[in-house]
């Protein structure tokens, strides 16, 4: 057999990308390799294809924030064990990563598990929280945040995505997503970062936001986010504390059902609270355009074949 073509250098001929979907093949390409990921996959994917039909448009791409609750329990781990928490945590994210990155193709917005081939240092260092002598950071399981098109559509990689941004944060939107299975343990932690990263002046003492000067402040936009399955079976109600923690988090709350109001809103609606001006013409038209000039963007999603 010759010698087997780089998965980015074929998508590269034959789908239309933007700059940063170089990077986004690479991040998503990473996260297929983690087993808890591709482990239920095996079961996600049928449910999906169902969801989507044999023909799907844009809004059946779009609604698929709506199922992703249905999606993810029809391979969720049971128990509340340790190893089984961890599991189904890690899977819930890569799911979410899949769908936002899958709407986001085409765009300067990209959606990355942080790690060390993932995150660019200039994100690490701004997020960063210094307690005396201890450097720390949010709970971020998944991050948001737009990189500026390079001319003629120039491929970028993690070192040049961090010159990007350290050059120019203010051209730079950022958002910070907690994803949690369950929402009643969890809702306080997002509640108190935000408050941290919002806070303009933050002062306490021993205690600063952000290091080797860039914080949140430096971007054109920081915001935090909480996405939730949920696996407890509610009622969810307006006014339950759990609610209420997560009600004004300055990137939205969101979980995968539809929308209810005053409780979350379906995680379909994370685009347009966060980055609507990235779709060209709206998400659904952003959808369509992908859509006609990448034929085989579908079974490239469906398969995992980045």
């Amino acid at each position: 057999m010759g010698a087997k073509s780089s998965p980015s250098k074929t998508l590269r001929g034959e789908l239309a990308m933007a700059s940063v979907d170089s990077f986004r093949l690479d991040c998503l390409r990473q996260m297929s390799q983690l087993s808890s990921f591709s482990d239920s996959w095996k079961a996600w994917k049928p449910k999906i294809a169902q969801l989507l039909g044999s023909n799907p448009g844009p809004q059946d791409f779009y609604g698929l924030g709506e199922h992703l609750e249905t999606i993810f329990k029809s391979n969720a781990v049971t128990g509340r064990s340790n190893s089984a928490v961890s599991t189904g945590g890690t899977a819930w994210e890569c799911l979410v990563a899949w769908y936002l990155n899958l709407v986001f193709w085409g765009t300067d917005v990209v959606v990355i598990r942080p790690n060390r081939q993932t995150l660019p240092k200039t994100l690490k260092d701004a997020i960063t929280v210094s307690i005396s002598n201890y450097n720390t950071n949010t709970e971020s399981d998944l991050i948001a945040f737009s990189v500026k098109s390079l001319p003629n559509n120039a491929n970028v990689d993690l070192r040049q995505i961090d010159l990007i941004l350290a050059n120019a944060p203010l051209d730079v939107d950022v958002t910070v997503i907690q994803c949690k299975t369950n929402w009643n343990d969890n809702a306080q932690i997002p509640m108190l970062w935000d408050l941290i990263y919002s806070a303009k002046h933050f002062r306490l003492p021993q205690v600063s936001v952000g290091i080797n000067g860039i914080d949140p402040q430096s971007f054109r936009r920081f915001a935090y986010s909480f996405i939730t399955v949920p696996t407890s079976r509610g009622p969810f109600k307006h006014s339950a504390m759990a609610v209420l923690r997560v009600k004004n988090l300055s990137g939205g709350n969101y979980w995968g059902r539809p929308t209810t109001n005053g409780v979350a809103k379906s995680l379909n609606e994370f685009f347009t609270v966060n980055y609507s001006s990235f779709f060209s013409g709206g998400v659904l038209n952003s959808i369509q355009n992908n859509l006609l000039t990448n034929s085989s963007i579908v079974s490239k999603f469906l398969d995992l074949n980045f």
